[in-house]
């Protein structure tokens, strides 16, 4: 390498350092949307049962026509470990002033129809720390997921529908990217949950 492309490495390096929230992005690893070859209604009672199953969250609201389902809040860990817990799934901010009390999240799902059995299911979480300063000052604040959860939840998905062997591939492009993933080859995109739409297996 030449010394000028060094130099503008470095520069470039160094660029992406100095931008806000650089380092809360280079630790996340959200996972990209899954596009799944299957009925919409299979793909939609198939997450009803994921969250029911693997989260023990309610849903708090859904609306199928318009392809967003969200669940309700679940307090995720209170006291003085709050902060050492919330890092496990989330990259907090420090805080000067304070310290964090709780911490809660929530799951919102989507899963559009794009054509016929063809829909792509993306997975956010809304996670929130509730911070006390000195003062005695509450508040919650957003805070950015790692993508741990919401990885967790589209691979008990995947196996739902899929099988055991289901497994989601790392994203290969930038962080700030989320193109869509797909199923594994044709012989395992055929899912187990009935509907009218298909036969049951």
């Amino acid at each position: 390498m030449t010394k000028g492309r060094t130099a503008l490495a470095l520069t470039i390096a160094i660029s992406l350092l100095a931008v806000p929230g650089w380092a809360q992005f280079k630790k996340r690893h959200l996972p990209p949307p899954l596009k799944v070859f299957i009925p919409h209604q299979s793909a939609w009672k198939a997450m009803l049962e994921t969250v029911q199953e693997s989260t023990q969250l309610k849903v708090a609201d859904q609306d199928r026509a318009g392809g967003r389902l969200v669940t309700e809040f679940r307090d995720y860990i209170s006291g003085p470990l709050t902060r050492s817990h919330l890092e496990k799934i989330g990259d907090p901010p420090r805080l000067a002033d304070g310290n964090w009390i709780k911490a809660r999240y929530r799951y919102e799902i989507r899963i559009e129809l794009i054509e016929a059995k063809v829909s792509i299911v993306t997975v956010n979480l809304e996670l929130q720390g509730f911070k006390r300063d000195f003062l005695g000052e509450e508040a919650w604040v957003d805070v950015n997921s790692t993508g741990r959860l919401e990885t967790d939840l589209l691979t008990a998905y995947g196996k739902l529908l899929f099988g055991s062997d289901f497994a989601l591939e790392r994203p290969k492009k930038g962080f700030w990217e989320r193109d869509p993933s797909y199923v594994p080859d044709p012989q395992q995109r055929v899912p187990r949950i009935a509907s009218p739409e298909r036969p049951p297996s």
